[in-house]
């Protein structure tokens, strides 16, 4: 390197220059901040810098290769082993100044993408992106990217699918799923528990990177860390990590940002990006370049729970400490009236289910439609429709079914994949509480949503036939001792299993249920006197008719209810003043109320 150098010197320049001018011209471009950096071949040259602040300079440092030695210092080849081109992996030449140096493939006479795509050197390889506005292409845009960007492959004249890159498969390169062809990674000394310091460092600076690679420790299945990794873990000097998140399946193949931890700094420098592609299963495949420093991808030992995450399952990171199973599919609507499974077509391509096979546990059930690249499937609320089951305790309701899917090679002749969901229906309408503790515990592979809960509403009627209610909201006037006609309904869409009971009502001289004090017309479900219960206990309906009480100026009705679910409990209101309510058979709603209701002595 000298004599390079010093031949550059006199020829070129014709003047002698001083030391450290020939060094900065000679190196101009090289950021070495530490003789470390330095190849075992090369030797490190400290000389001052510039002033930084006041009179301090900051130390500049050079690599040069050894007599016998070319390269950039970073990186030195032996003359005798090298030359030729020996050491240099696909994609570089040999440079016999230089060394191995990089083949820009896309300034060769015939570059290697077909118009529009644009072509993209990177080291050792190149990429073909869509040109900007091109959807299908949709290479990285203008500036530093906001987040993953898929790429599409050219192989040959071919232009590969979305999510498949040109492949070396039996010698022959095509174009092929780098998730079915990719190389298993197994190196413990890439876990991010390992230090360097006490078990050896080891570099990926020089491994010949071909194709996709696959993470594993032991033999689980990990992935790259998404955050810091401290220095010399993962068995090295300077810990690579994926300042990018991991792509989601459907993504195809993403470009991620690498960071290298050096100086105790978490991003020192930006490794030169990498390929990533999320694959069905919960594991991710990796096209790894050569790094630019002393450095080495580093396996997240934490991540090692992803391996027990089910088929449809998304391992995600839980607050920057670990990793977490989130199920991912089936998406579930708890509706008032429907129960509705959405499930992501690239799920169920990727895992080779076919959509249009599904049904639910009543194989006649099988009616779905595609909206926005989710297939949905929909079954009526209700007890036995569609295989549907029910079970109460008194506190909640729990409809259950299971829609299976099956192959695509087959309908009958093959095992369909089962989807279990349920949904939870609170049975109360306590409008001050949020959704109860549910006694429930699930399955692993059950998915449970929460239902809205149940609706009343009580009106004040003209007449016993319940048909002409007074408007809701305004001052009823009535003659003293007149007869209220009172009337309760609930919303609630499985009226063949549920009823409401009438447990307490009574009248207040304010709106508010819980004021004092109170003059009762229904007590723990029985009727007081001149107190007659119509219905209640045998429909989603009850209605009680009373006489108007005249000690009161202004009469305020209110009403608390219960739902009981008729298939499993008694219903029917038992009038005992020494019952026991248990409050497992029924549950209360939020207490109604109607009003303001005054009297007179005579209409005038």
């Amino acid at each position: 390197m000298f004599s390079f150098c010093n031949s550059f010197l006199l020829h070129k320049c014709g003047r002698v220059w001083s030391f450290i001018t020939l060094i900065q011209h000679c190196f101009a471009g090289l950021a070495v901040t530490s003789c470390q950096m330095c190849h075992e071949k090369a030797t490190c040259l400290v000389f001052p810098g510039e002033h930084q602040r006041g009179d301090a300079f900051t130390a500049q440092f050079r690599c040069t290769c050894q007599e016998g030695f070319v390269g950039d210092g970073l990186t030195c080849y032996d003359l005798k082993i090298c030359a030729g081109g020996s050491c240099c992996r696909q994609g570089y030449r040999w440079s016999s100044e230089l060394g191995c140096v990089d083949v820009d493939e896309c300034s060769l006479p015939e570059p290697p993408c077909s118009p529009p795509q644009v072509c993209e050197n990177t080291p050792g390889s190149f990429h073909c992106q869509g040109p900007p506005g091109d959807d299908l292409l949709s290479g990285p845009p203008s500036g530093p990217p906001s987040g993953p960007y898929n790429f599409q492959f050219q192989c040959g004249s071919t232009r590969c699918p979305v999510g498949e890159d040109c492949i070396s498969v039996g010698g022959t390169s095509r174009c092929a799923d780098p998730c079915q062809h990719y190389t298993a990674l197994k190196e413990d000394w890439r876990s991010t528990t390992n230090n360097g310091q006490y078990n050896g460092f080891h570099s990926d600076q020089y491994v010949n990177w071909q194709g996709w690679y696959r993470l594993f420790l032991g033999n689980t299945s990990v992935q790259m860390p998404e955050r810091c990794v401290g220095q010399d873990m993962c068995g090295t000097t300077n810990p690579l990590w994926l300042s990018s998140p991991h792509p989601q399946l459907g993504d195809g193949v993403v470009q991620g940002s690498i960071c290298g931890n050096m100086y105790g700094t978490c991003c020192y420098y930006n490794q030169n990006p990498i390929n990533v592609k999320a694959c069905f299963g919960n594991y991710y495949v990796y096209k790894f370049v050569q790094p630019v420093y002393n450095s080495a991808y580093c396996a997240d030992a934490n991540s090692t729970v992803c391996a027990s995450c089910g088929l449809f399952d998304a391992c995600v990171e839980n607050n920057n400490t670990g990793w977490r199973c989130v199920k991912k599919v089936p998406e579930l609507v708890c509706g008032r009236s429907f129960l509705q499974v959405g499930l992501p077509k690239v799920y169920l391509e990727a895992a080779g289910l076919d959509p249009s096979s599904a049904h639910m546990a009543d194989s006649r059930c099988s009616d779905n439609q595609d909206h926005n690249g989710v297939v949905w499937y929909q079954v009526e609320l209700m007890k036995g429709r569609c295989g549907n089951t029910l079970k109460t305790n008194g506190t909640i309701a729990v409809y259950s079914n299971s829609l299976f899917v099956y192959p695509i090679d087959g309908r009958k002749d093959s095992q369909p994949f089962g989807f279990p969901f349920s949904c939870v229906y609170p049975l109360e309408t306590e409008s001050s509480l949020d959704v109860p503790i549910i006694p429930y515990s699930p399955s692993d592979h059950l998915v449970v949503g929460v239902g809205p809960k149940a609706s009343a509403s009580m009106s004040l009627y003209r007449q016993s036939n319940y048909t002409d209610p007074y408007p809701a909201g305004k001052l009823v006037t009535l003659l003293v001792g007149s007869t209220l006609h009172v009337g309760v309904s609930v919303q609630e869409s499985d009226a063949k299993t549920f009823v409401v009971i009438l447990e307490d009502c009574y009248t207040t001289e304010s709106p508010s249920y819980d004021a004092l004090p109170r003059t009762y017309l229904i007590q723990d479900r029985c009727p007081r006197a001149q107190v007659t219960v119509e219905e209640s206990g045998s429909s989603l309906r009850a209605s009680f008719s009373a006489r108007l009480p005249g000690n009161q100026v202004y009469v305020f009705v209110h009403c608390s209810l219960s739902l009981c679910d008729k298939t499993t409990f008694p219903c029917s209101p038992v009038c005992s003043r020494r019952r026991s309510r248990s409050v497992s058979s029924s549950t209360p709603l939020k207490p109604l109320t109607i009003g303001p209701i005054t009297w007179v002595q005579r209409l005038e």
